[in-house]
């Protein structure tokens, strides 16, 4: 199920995403899954947003995830900043990561769009989708 995910949100965000690492593969095997199929879905969605290589490894899956695996083992850099807790979603990350880019871009919506890792018309579709059109 994990790799259907994979495709279907690597096709959605145009990324060259094809596979998990196998640490990465590990934790998704480990986890208890208790929001079952549609935590499954968000992690992987998570994962496929914050990935910047063709695959997806520790660092892209949630923290709670990567902290249940090895406790103490403090976020990446990228996602210092971040919503932590019940008000962390997928989309307010995505949200938060593009604002990001485009404030270290000057605004500049081709360099941040390859910042992101993402086409142009993407980022301009989210851009709309998270009312940040004015930024």
């Amino acid at each position: 199920m994990a790799q259907t995910f994979l495709r279907e949100f690597a096709t959605e965000n145009q990324k060259p995403i094809s596979s998990f690492s196998p640490e990465a593969m590990d934790l998704l095997l480990s986890h208890s899954w208790p929001g079952n199929v549609r935590e499954l879905r968000t992690a992987v969605e998570h994962a496929v947003v914050l990935c910047r290589t063709e695959r997806i490894t520790p660092r892209d899956l949630p923290p709670g995830m990567r902290n249940a695996a090895a406790p103490g083992l403090p976020a990446p850099p990228e996602t210092a900043g971040l919503p932590t807790g019940n008000d962390f979603t997928v989309k307010e990350a995505e949200k938060q990561i593009i604002m990001r880019a485009l404030k270290e871009t000057n605004g500049n919506r081709t360099l941040t769009a390859k910042k992101i890792g993402m086409s142009r018309r993407t980022l301009h579709r989210k851009l709309h989708l998270y009312h940040l059109e004015n930024s």
